[in-house]
């Protein structure tokens, strides 16, 4: 294990420097180009933060909707590898139909979104505030 500052926080301190000391001193493409790198090392921040437990989460939840075993999983590329044959399993029932109606289509539709909302919260949880915020006025107009 290393010690302070991890490699979470170093990446959020060279997104900060982005932002704060080069942002404001370029233009054009090229203060695009830097926001973009600071965005990307924010990404890779929140991945490396989030990416194991929310591949956790979802091999548990395909597996009760599948009606498998959890595997007792070590390591990323296990989980990865787990997670993947998983989902293939699951596109191949979408694809044939086995899930359209019903409990199952319910119960999908929730795994399903629960695990597009845990990659949002990786890649830009910004539009899942925005979501949230759609949701609760369309409910208050109600």
């Amino acid at each position: 294990m290393q010690d302070r500052p991890t490699a979470i926080e170093l990446l959020e301190a060279a997104a900060n420097f982005v932002d704060r000391e080069i942002v404001p001193v370029t233009e054009g493409g090229r203060q695009f180009q830097s926001r973009v790198v600071a965005n990307v090392m924010r990404i890779i921040a929140r991945e490396m933060k989030l990416e194991e437990p929310h591949m956790r989460e979802e091999i548990t939840a395909l597996c009760a909707l599948l009606g498998k075993e959890k595997p007792h999983l070590h390591g990323r590329d296990e989980l990865y590898d787990a997670a993947l044959k998983l989902n293939d399993e699951l596109s191949a029932k979408i694809r044939a139909g086995d899930v359209d109606s019903g409990e199952l289509r319910e119960r999908t539709l929730k795994v399903v979104r629960h695990a597009v909302e845990n990659k949002l919260k990786i890649a830009n949880p910004r539009y899942l505030e925005a979501d949230l915020a759609a949701r609760e006025k369309r409910r208050a107009g109600s």
